[in-house]
């Protein structure tokens, strides 16, 4: 137990030291003093394909401008596109965080970029910079695009569709425009007659085209071209902002493998809480479940996920378990006050949250995947479970496990006798609980220890007991006033 409290608090204070400072340690992106004079605007650079550690940074800086009440979020767009799941996930922070936000075409934004990028309130480009082009595809096996049938064809196509739609007018902007970048058979053309794109062709625009001025005096897409950043902040009344720039880490590469394997690293986390608990004396189990609980939850911190007050919850719950297990008689009120708050730190530290809406849960505004939080945790249950009975069915002395949980020697068969028969000579005399009894633990019988079982209820240190039996070389205990059938 001792040992196994040392290891919680050397996880915590591991991860209150390293995890919760600013993943970046470039001094670009630490909070600047607080200004009355000038604003603060967030950059969030999107310069790669659209994938998993795109998806972190863009969470990261969301809820970093969110708690420094920034006056705007940028992306900061060069990407040919990528994964369609993620450039969803990607959406859904952004498009209604409550901040100003603009995207800045530096060169491309491509299928899922040109989404993302329509997302923002507005968007300006530089000089020859393209959008668009967003219709999906499907990767073959070999490399290059899968063919599809004219029916699965139009099943991703009209999802697709769908979901340019859908930003399209949660934003105010053209829907035939954006279904024209995902749809080939789709033709888009201006009330005076041009045809900015043919039937047959994927709409996709320069600078130049994008920004051309409408009959009612709007931008066709984009707000205008400007040279660089300081000229569209210059143009946004945004010229003289403090700027905090997201830089990609190595972590966020870390934090993918970390959030694809939390499952298993939850599983082997259980895993290890039983052992503890079936042997109190380990140590190594009970630190190695803390420790695997901190990188599981460092890891969702990284991604934009888990947040302090998830780490908080989590060790509150172990602490309750533990002390039920190891303090207090039976298990009731804190032993499952402790599982629920375990569960449901697990589950917070695995979802997305964002400043919601008037009447969203506490602690579960915006929750963008808490399904996946609660399979996760549900298959890490059921492994860790299996597991444990697989262990308790094939572990034996000669493992090195097997003689850390279970009393083991190398003794001779003629030795055992003699300890067994040594050993059921106590049967019938009294005995004095030096440990608690959960149910196993140490008692003294004539002043000298051995392990025993508690064969009633949970007995604590300093119990008058009586040995009743001898099994698997422990003395079975029990109070005196308890009748033995």
């Amino acid at each position: 137990m001792k040992h196994f409290i040392q290891s919680i608090l050397l996880s915590l204070c591991f991860f209150t030291g390293f995890a919760f400072c600013d993943v970046e340690v470039d001094a670009t992106e630490l909070p600047p003093p607080p200004s009355e004079d000038k604003p603060l605007v967030y950059l969030i650079p999107v310069r790669q394909e659209i994938m998993q550690p795109q998806l972190f940074l863009l969470r990261r800086g969301v809820k970093k401008a969110l708690e420094a009440e920034a006056d705007a979020i940028v992306l900061l767009m060069d990407t040919p596109g990528g994964s369609v799941r993620v450039m969803q996930e990607m959406v859904g922070p952004i498009i209604d965080v409550g901040i100003p936000t603009y995207t800045l075409v530096e060169d491309e934004a491509i299928s899922a970029g040109a989404i993302i990028a329509m997302s923002t309130d507005k968007i300006y480009m530089t000089p020859r910079s393209k959008i668009g082009d967003a219709m999906p595809v499907i990767m073959g096996k070999s490399g290059g695009y899968a063919e599809l049938g004219e029916a699965e064809r139009e099943k991703i196509e009209s999802y697709m569709d769908a979901v340019a739609r859908s930003i399209a007018q949660a934003k105010g902007r053209d829907e035939m425009l954006i279904r024209a970048m995902v749809r080939r058979d789709l033709e888009y053309i201006l009330e005076d007659g041009t045809v900015i794109s043919a039937k047959g062709n994927l709409l996709t625009l320069t600078n130049m085209e994008a920004e051309r001025v409408m009959p009612d005096g709007s931008r066709l897409l984009s707000e205008g071209t400007v040279l660089d950043l300081d000229d569209m902040l210059a143009q946004v009344g945004l010229e003289n902002a403090e700027r905090i720039e997201l830089i990609p880490e190595m972590a966020d590469t870390l934090a993918l493998w970390i959030t694809r394997l939390a499952p298993m690293l939850l599983s082997l986390a259980g895993l290890l809480v039983y052992l503890e608990f079936q042997s109190p004396g380990i140590g190594w189990a009970g630190g190695g479940a803390a420790l695997l609980f901190v990188i599981v939850v460092f890891g969702h911190n990284i991604a934009g996920l888990a947040g302090m007050e998830d780490l908080v919850i989590i060790f509150l719950g172990i602490a309750l378990i533990m002390a039920e297990i190891f303090v207090i008689p039976g298990f009731g009120i804190a032993g499952l006050s402790g599982i629920a708050l375990l569960c449901i730190g697990l589950i917070k530290a695995m979802s997305i949250r964002f400043p919601g809406n008037p009447g969203d849960l506490p602690g579960f505004e915006n929750v963008g995947n808490l399904g996946p939080a609660v399979t996760n945790l549900s298959v890490a249950i059921i492994v860790a479970g299996v597991l444990a009975v697989i262990l308790l069915r094939n572990l034996g002395e000669n493992t090195l496990l097997g003689r850390k949980l279970v009393l083991s020697s190398d003794i001779q068969p003629a030795s055992r006798d003699q300890i067994a028969t040594g050993l059921e000579s106590l049967v019938g005399q009294k005995a004095i609980a030096f440990t608690p009894l959960r149910p196993s633990g140490t008692v003294q019988v004539g002043g000298k220890p051995y392990d025993a079982i508690s064969e009633g209820d949970y007995l604590d240190t300093d119990s008058a007991l009586l040995v009743v039996d001898v099994r698997n070389h422990r003395l079975i205990v029990t109070l005196p006033s308890e009748s033995r059938v």
